[in-house]
C-alpha cells in the first residue's frame, strides 16, 4: 500500500530583509528605490534622466535645484520613487513587466539596466 501525503504547512517563512540596494522599473512608469538604494540619491529632491540605447540602461542624475526637464523625487518610509512615464514613452522603452536590478554608480549617475 502506497501513500502520497501532503504536509499541512499553512505558515510561510518570512522573507529576510533585503539590505542590498534595489531599483525597480515598473510598467506604470515609476522608478522605485528600496531604502538602501535611496541613499544613492543623497537626499536630492530632483533628478534628470537619460537613456543609453547601446547598453539599454537608464541614467539617473540627482540634482538639488528644480529644472524644466527635471523629475521630482518622492521620498517615503520604505524608499523613494520617481514618476517617469513621460520619459519612458519618449524613448519608447516603457517596460511591459516589472524590472528589478541593482543600481550601478557611474560617476554622478545612478545606472539601471533595463
Amino acid at each position: 500500500m502506497e501513500f502520497s501525503f501532503k504536509l499541512f504547512e499553512p505558515k510561510k517563512m518570512r522573507k529576510t530583509k533585503n539590505d542590498e540596494p534595489v531599483v525597480q522599473v515598473r510598467p506604470n512608469g515609476r522608478i522605485v528605490f528600496n531604502k538602501k538604494a535611496t541613499e544613492l540619491l543623497n537626499s536630492n529632491s530632483y533628478c534628470k534622466l537619460g537613456y543609453d540605447a547601446q547598453q539599454n540602461a537608464v541614467g539617473i542624475l540627482p540634482i538639488t535645484e528644480p529644472d524644466i526637464n527635471a523629475f521630482p523625487v518622492r521620498y517615503a518610509a520604505r524608499g523613494a520613487y520617481i514618476g517617469a512615464k513621460k520619459f519612458f514613452r519618449f524613448f519608447n522603452i516603457l517596460p511591459q513587466n516589472l524590472i528589478e536590478n541593482a543600481p550601478i554608480r557611474v560617476n554622478q549617475y545612478i545606472g539601471i539596466k533595463l
